[in-house]
């Protein structure tokens, strides 16, 4: 055999010309190698093949009973997990408990899903893979997903049993985790009322859970609407039997904890002050509601409208910081346009659409942006409280800085340059004006320019209370923080009850504020302070 390249003469069995050096046959090359060859290759399929066999052997969580235990590697494919860092914190049975970890993220805090009516304890929620591939959930928190038995016929013993069960959960998670947020949707939102309203009747022998957020997606607080209504019977399919008594069951819960509420909030000795207390400060100040507009199922006024109970309308109104404690979706911002359209060509209507879309993760294309339900989410529990108590503390701290660090600039700035620099407002002009409009000439210049000094010297100081208004309304700062009560007890009163700050008010020139600020404004008016009016510098 001859070298392609040099034409040299080489045996038969070499693959390499012993003159050029060059390659003459792969073939025998591999040939000479060939358990090297082997290796790769079984190696190769044995990395690739164990997967394909793994899931062949791997039961089927679609063809498990209820309750079955479900193994990790089923759990993390029946998700789409990619991640394999997810694991099953405890045994995951079926429709019932799906506690997942991060081996890696180790989060001391958890969310606890609720579900509702239909559905059950994943389904309900649509694709959860969604908050698991978040990095902002992901790295915060774990995830559990709590199942119950729709309690649709289940009368109140039933449903206190339920509650009790969620109870235990939830204490069991006290012990593992800094915090819980509890995410419900539905009737989910009664059994986790139901289940605080019980630890709340046991305080102080047992303490509140330790609660970061609720929030309630479309949750029964006024009725629920069952009868009368068709599409709603298709929807329930096999559950249509008796939907009287699914009204009457679900109507009886709905008021048993909708009068427990109500007398706990009322208080009428010191140890039920002291329950109500807790509950208004470890559960109450926590809560978010989400409901969507042209939901037929829950909360439905006499003309089809969404109405909220009075106790939870006043739940909502507490100081919070962001996104507002009870928002109501509007319908065309979830895609209402478009099931309207698909209603129309296929003639068949979802009732429930409304009521259920705003939890369906990954089937929410149709949603504008910042309604999409991570996006929800994340607006109403953020980051783990640890992260927000530092926050709100340097929030704090960074506020009286401010205070400390710019009233002497501010008011040199007013006091040495011309009053009426930076005057934006006409009103503050025509009420100084009118004021002197009968003071001859040239005392009148002087006058004008003394007291548009002396409005706006004050102002200075208001500003800086109303920057402590704004973040008490946001939540930040407590109604009760000492800064404010110092504020109220000594230097709004002095302002106030000064011969400028009553003509300040009679004019209307305190109108500018919110209306918490004005009416500590007016009260201040009436009052007497106790400390001497503020100085033009305080360093």
């Amino acid at each position: 055999m001859k070298c392609p390249a040099c034409c040299s003469e080489i045996d038969d069995r070499s693959y390499r010309c012993t003159e050029c050096h060059r390659i003459c046959s792969y073939k025998r090359l591999c040939w000479r190698y060939r358990y090297i060859v082997f290796g790769i290759v079984a190696l190769i399929g044995f990395w690739t093949v164990r997967g394909y066999v793994g899931r062949w052997f791997a039961n089927d969580y679609d063809e498990l009973p209820e309750g079955a235990l479900v193994s990790d590697a089923t759990t993390l494919s029946w998700l789409g997990l990619t991640d394999k860092g997810w694991f099953c914190e405890e045994p995951h049975y079926k429709g019932s408990l799906l506690h997942l970890r991060h081996k890696v993220f180790q989060a001391k805090d958890v969310i606890v899903f609720v579900h509702g009516f239909t559905g059950d304890y994943v389904s309900t929620w649509g694709k959860p893979k969604v908050l698991l591939d978040d990095p902002r959930f992901n790295r915060n928190y774990d995830f559990v997903f709590y199942g119950f038995k729709t309690t649709f016929y289940r009368d109140l013993p039933a449903f206190e049993a339920e509650a009790a069960k969620l109870d235990r959960i939830l204490t069991h998670l006290d012990e593992d985790y800094k915090s819980i947020t509890i995410v419900t949707h539905s009737n989910g939102g009664l059994v986790a009322m139901r289940t605080l309203l019980n630890r709340a009747k046991d305080f102080p022998a047992k303490q509140p859970h330790k609660i970061h957020r609720i929030v309630m997606f479309t949750p029964l607080t006024e009725n629920v609407s069952l009868t009368g209504q068709p599409d709603i019977l298709k929807l329930l399919g096999k559950q249509s039997t008796d939907v009287a008594q699914m009204q009457a069951n679900t109507s009886s819960k709905l008021v048993s904890v909708k009068e427990d509420l109500k007398a706990l909030l009322a208080p009428q000795d010191p140890l039920a002050k002291a329950r109500a207390e807790a509950f208004m400060k470890d559960v109450a100040e926590h809560i978010y509601i989400i409901n969507a507009e042209g939901d037929k199922l829950v909360d439905v006024g006499p003309n089809g409208e969404k109405i909220v109970s009075d106790t939870v309308r006043m739940l909502s109104q507490l100081p919070t910081l962001g996104a507002p404690r009870l928002v109501t979706l509007r319908y065309s911002d979830i895609g209402g346009s478009e099931e309207d359209a698909r209603a129309k060509k296929s003639g068949v209507r979802n009732p429930a659409y409304a009521h259920s879309v705003v939890v369906k993760m990954g089937s929410q294309q149709d949603f504008s942006f910042f309604d999409h339900f991570e996006e929800l989410l994340f607006d109403r529990i953020g980051t783990p409280p640890r992260n927000s108590a530092a926050n709100v503390e340097q929030i704090r701290q960074s506020t009286q800085e401010r205070i400390q660090d710019t009233i002497f600039e501010m008011n040199k700035f007013v006091v040495d340059k011309n009053p009426m620099v930076g005057l934006a407002w006409k009103d503050i002009s025509d009420a100084v004006q009118a004021k002197f409009k009968d003071v001859p000439e040239p005392d009148r210049t002087k006058q004008v320019e003394d007291l548009t000094r002396q409005t706006y010297y004050v102002y200075i100081f208001l500003s800086l209370y109303a920057r402590m208004d704004d973040l008490r309304s946001r939540g930040i700062l407590s109604p009760n923080d000492e800064m404010i009560l110092g504020w109220k007890r000594s230097w709004l009163p002095n302002l106030m009850n000064s011969e400028l700050g009553r003509w300040m008010l009679d004019n209307k020139l305190m109108e500018y504020y919110s209306e918490p600020m004005i009416k500590d404004l007016r009260e201040a008016a009436g009052a007497t302070g106790s400390s001497p009016t503020p100085p033009a510098r305080t360093r």
